[in-house]
């Protein structure tokens, strides 16, 4: 047998090394960002070590953000996030005004799905893959790998218990048109992805024919969901078909008066997490999105922060939040496409103009 020189292997590791730090300095960020090789683990920890942090744009809570930045830190001390929480709006607002005036500071963009929309036909987003996401439901990934959600809002209807029982609260969207409910329900004044994709699933006649008489129902229009919340809670609201079920829960643990039907199908929205296009640190940032999309972290921060993550394992509490009924989560393509019109049918129909 052939016998090979120690000097020979010495040589094919210095080479090996060599290598992989040229790819590290030469790779541009859509290489890093959608690269699956065997040495991937190994490459984008190399690659994050120099790199050193990562700028996350978030409008998750303050608490879970500072949780999630914490959890991360420990299990990869060599990168530190510098975290800027803001609400949806003002993220999306600072990262363009940003792209657009050539200063790339943004690794990492978490906002509402529909909105992200803007700026990956803008051009500013790169696609990227995660093994965290391979076993992910597809409804919770942009199609061309853009994006992936983190957590959920669903879109159901909530009511007060002492003001509507359990038996005679709506189970269904027609439920709502019945004359008892007239001038006993609130609706949120700016849910037209709520609208849009209702009217998208069911087709235009019954979309139009349904919302129609919801509008007859003289509803209460309310802005804000917290808000709404706050007022079904207090017995002031009987119910709403368009509250988001993640405020509930905790209220009904606390002993208020308040439950929720899941229509169906049940409407939800993604927060979802990008990445920019001139990531800085893409490296780190590689290494941020399969931290938080795995069981053990970022997803493990959303469930104990009581919100409707997306991990196939982790179903959020109670795990009606999430399982044992048909949703369709908003189209941002379609949204951003069609929200001029149906804006304006909406607040036609439903609002009476205001």
């Amino acid at each position: 047998m052939r016998k090979i020189k120690a000097s020979s292997i010495s040589t094919a590791l210095v080479a090996f090394v060599i290598l992989g730090m040229q790819w590290a300095e030469a790779a541009s960020v859509a290489d890093i960002a959608l690269y699956k090789g065997k040495d991937r683990q190994s490459r984008i920890e190399e690659g994050a070590k120099k790199e050193g942090e990562i700028v996350w744009y978030t409008s998750l809570a303050v608490e879970d953000s500072g949780q999630a930045v914490q959890l991360f830190e420990k299990r990869y001390p060599f990168v530190k996030i510098k975290l800027t929480r803001l609400t949806s709006e003002r993220v999306l607002q600072r990262y363009l005004t940003e792209f657009q005036a050539n200063r790339f500071f943004a690794d990492i963009i978490d906002t509402n799905d529909f909105q992200m929309e803007m700026p990956r036909r803008k051009g500013t987003l790169q696609a990227f893959y995660t093994p965290s996401a391979e076993k992910y439901d597809k409804r919770f990934l942009q199609p061309q790998g853009f994006w992936i959600a983190s957590r959920l809002t669903m879109i159901v209807s909530a009511y007060n218990t002492r003001l509507v029982s359990r038996a005679e609260a709506p189970r269904k969207y027609e439920d709502l048109l019945d004359p008892k409910w007239k001038g006993k329900m609130s609706l949120e004044r700016e849910q037209t992805e709520w609208f849009i994709s209702l009217i998208e699933h069911w087709g235009e006649e019954k979309g139009k024919a349904f919302f129609q008489k919801l509008g007859g129902q003289n509803p209460s229009i309310r802005s804000g969901h917290s808000q709404m919340a706050q007022l079904i809670i207090a017995g002031e609201d009987a119910l709403s078909p368009n509250a988001y079920s993640h405020h509930y829960p905790r209220a009904m643990a606390k002993g208020a008066p308040v439950d929720w039907n899941n229509l169906e199908p049940v409407i939800g929205k993604g927060i979802v997490s990008a990445m920019a296009k001139n990531a800085p640190h893409p490296h780190a940032s590689m290494l941020f999105l399969d931290f938080f999309f795995s069981k053990d972290g970022g997803q493990k921060v959303v469930h104990d922060a009581n919100r409707i993550g997306t991990h196939p394992e982790l179903l959020p509490d109670p795990p009606r939040l999430r399982q044992g009924f048909d949703f369709v989560i908003v189209d941002p393509a379609k949204y951003m496409d069609k929200i001029g019109q149906y804006d304006k049918l909406w607040r036609e129909w439903v609002l009476g103009g205001n």
